[in-house]
């Protein structure tokens, strides 16, 4: 890189890292981050650069700007997951850009994880922390796949490897979290200088309103970005099991319908649907041929399946949402009794929401058809639900999933009514 810069550094910390930057004081920023914290930097000031250093340095991670001059970084991506030696390779693609199909053709061209200018110093410290701690994890890939997302009202193909989606989503993700949480800083500031100022604000209420108008806008836009990424999130565990297609959405809804009939607000509601769409993220962790097994599963086998709770937890954990969601999923399969998992939870140490989306869980699951078996059918839910109230399943939350299911047209939206004669709950519960 001709721009002045030292071109490798040797240090004492956990990995090796290539910078694709063709701004100097920003290559120098980012470069600065990373060797403070130790870890060795090399610097690359385009992408066909960035290709020739690849073949000497094999670097564990490497962080890409993607306007760049002779080969920009989508084109590096393309180029570098075709070769197979080094294609293992994490990218986290650095820009500016920050629209849905900047997001998409980013995951098109293969880079693993996305963060955008301005970055916060923790958040970059953090994502590159936990991909070079993982980095044998990352050159064991299942094929890509192909599936659709719709993107403000416009469908956008992506072709990837289910686990390089979900980890380029949730990178997004964070990063979106973080902006989000610095937007709510900045309006908080913006009220208490409003109320400190009030006579001098008067005099530029115009100027003040277009600028609140304008934060609304991008706070909507940001919203609509912030869902769509939790829906592609849900698709892309839901992809590894096509028997369980829409399963995740289905629970989101009837547990939604149960929490209003329960009086929540709309916040708090808001809340339950998210934690319905992400209950289950934690199945990623599960092998494909477990999940999609036609048979019974033996007890090392439901092992696995017993551990997507936790495992989802300690996915989301990390993500600041307004609402206790990695509580919720890990406590979804808790009961009343204490017989759940992952923790044996009595019903009084057992949050709201996740009574909720226990009952929810199970009614869809019976309602639906397995690999193991048919759809057993509402009346066979409704069974379970009402056989087990107050021993399995909150009184509340069952007494209201009746009052949806009689009164509020649930059955009208897909779910099966019709129960054959087979009736194995075994996996359901």
């Amino acid at each position: 890189m001709d721009n002045g810069l030292p071109q490798e550094r040797t240090a004492k910390g956990q990995g090796k890292i290539l910078v694709l930057e063709d701004s100097k004081p920003q290559a120098q920023r980012l470069m600065g981050i990373l060797r403070e914290r130790g870890y060795s930097v090399i610097a690359a000031g385009d992408g066909m650069e960035g290709l020739r250093t690849l073949t000497r340095s094999k670097p564990d991670l490497i962080i890409s700007d993607i306007w760049m001059p002779k080969l920009d970084g989508y084109g590096f991506c393309n180029a570098l997951k075709k070769d197979r030696e080094l294609a293992h390779i994490p990218v986290i693609l650095l820009t500016s850009l920050s629209e849905p199909k900047d997001i998409v053709e980013g995951l098109n061209a293969g880079a693993d994880y996305y963060l955008t200018k301005p970055y916060s110093k923790g958040l970059l410290l953090s994502m590159v922390n936990s991909i070079i701690a993982d980095r044998d994890s990352s050159k064991a890939r299942n094929g890509a796949h192909t599936f659709e997302v719709n993107t403000r009202g416009k469908r956008e193909r992506i072709t990837a490897d289910p686990q390089q989606v979900v980890n380029f989503l949730f990178s997004t993700f964070e990063n979106l979290v973080f902006h989000n949480r610095e937007l709510s800083l900045t309006r908080q500031e913006l009220k208490s200088t409003n109320d400190r100022l009030e006579e001098r604000i008067r005099e530029k209420t115009l100027s003040l309103e277009q600028e609140v108008a304008e934060r609304k806008r991008a706070n909507e836009v940001l919203t609509q970005t912030l869902n769509g990424t939790v829906v592609a999130l849900a698709r892309a565990v839901e992809m590894r099991d096509p028997y369980t297609a829409g399963h995740q959405m289905r629970v989101s809804e009837l547990a939604t319908r149960i929490a209003r009939e329960l009086d929540f607000s709309e916040d708090r509601l808001e809340g339950v649907r998210v934690m319905g769409l992400l209950h289950d993220i934690g199945k990623i962790i599960v092998p494909a041929e477990i999940l999609t097994k036609p048979s019974g599963l033996t007890d090392y086998e439901f092992l696995f399946i017993k551990a997507h709770s936790q495992a989802g937890y300690d996915i989301l954990k990390e993500i600041q949402f307004p609402w206790p969601v990695a509580t919720a999923v890990l406590q979804h399969h808790e009961r009343l009794n204490g017989s759940g998992y992952p923790l044996g939870l009595p019903g009084d140490r057992i949050m709201m929401e996740a009574k909720i989306l226990a009952v929810a869980d199970v009614t869809e699951s019976m309602s639906s058809h397995r690999p193991y078996r048919p759809a057993l059918g509402i009346d066979a839910a409704l069974e379970e639900i009402i056989g087990n109230r107050a021993i399995l399943y909150a009184p509340e939350a069952a007494d209201a999933l009746v009052k949806v299911l009689k009164t509020k047209g649930w059955r009208e939206s897909g779910l099966r009514d019709k129960a054959p004669d087979q009736t194995d709950l075994g996996r359901v519960l």
